[in-house]
């Protein structure tokens, strides 16, 4: 079983965030700008041209791309949704009051605030992504031996099967230069099967 992604950060490589000067592109971004990724034949989510697959970034994670120049990195961990609710019924950190999606963003969360400076946090938005639950949060934080703010967008998906946390990540003043790219990461993800 994977640890439920409760060591979400330890492996992350936050050590690349150099703030090298790109010019900020206000266009709005183009399919064409964007390539189709399958993994492991169960789904799908279009990833920029700009970004290349890697696999130092997290070591639960199921997708890793990045582009250091651009200060840009986007992640995927999935599992699996029953094995999620019962560990933490166990635990008795499962809410009956929230949906599943709603308890996995919660948790996660949770995991966030506990590994680094989160200064500021949008409230959660709920969303459909080609027919599946979704919850989005973004949020700037500082992590320790990052001078810059981080900013994350976080997309949690409620497939059949499994639960996935969509993570992409930029430095703070790189924001506004990714968002719209983010956003259409998130939003193109589908399931295979």
């Amino acid at each position: 079983m994977k640890k439920m992604a409760l060591l979400l950060f330890v492996s992350l490589s936050f050590t690349s965030c150099i703030d090298f000067k790109t010019n900020k592109s206000s266009s709005e971004p183009k399919p064409e700008d964007f390539t189709t990724v399958v993994v492991n034949d169960r789904y799908q989510i279009d990833i920029p041209r700009f970004m290349k697959s890697t696999t130092g970034l997290n070591d639960e994670a199921s997708l890793q791309y990045q582009n250091l120049f651009k200060e840009a990195y986007t992640i995927i961990i999935d599992e699996p949704k029953d094995e999620f609710m019962d560990l933490f019924k166990e635990l008795d950190s499962y809410d009956e009051n929230l949906s599943l999606i709603e308890n996995y963003r919660d948790i996660q969360l949770q995991l966030f605030n506990e590994r680094m400076r989160v200064n500021t946090q949008s409230s959660p938005r709920s969303l459909k992504i080609n027919g599946l639950d979704a919850q989005q949060v973004d949020m700037d934080a500082h992590v320790d031996g990052v001078d810059q703010e981080i900013s994350y967008f976080l997309t949690f998906v409620e497939g059949p099967e499994n639960v996935y946390m969509i993570m992409a990540w930029t430095l703070k003043s790189k924001k506004e230069e990714h968002a719209k790219t983010y956003a259409v990461i998130a939003e193109s993800f589908g399931l295979l099967q």
